[in-house]
């Protein structure tokens, strides 16, 4: 497949937003585990949103590897 510089500013900007994502979200666990809260299913949340970064992180380098071979 061929990628263009726009697909990897696409790329580039869903990994700023999954990080500011996970950034509120542990946030918002540890506010939940100040107040003695249960904080599981936000933990779970965590773990998913760490999980897309992860995959947004590996296609953002794939698009990254795939233009600097076409040039």
């Amino acid at each position: 497949m061929t990628y263009s510089l726009q697909d990897l500013e696409v790329a580039r900007r869903r990994v700023i937003k999954d990080r500011q994502m996970i950034f509120a979200q542990q946030s918002l666990i540890d506010g939940m585990r100040t107040r003695g809260e249960p904080a599981g299913l936000a933990s779970e949340r965590l773990v998913k949103l760490t999980e897309d970064l992860r995959n947004h992180c590996f296609h953002q380098d794939l698009i990254q590897a795939s233009i600097r071979l076409e040039r």
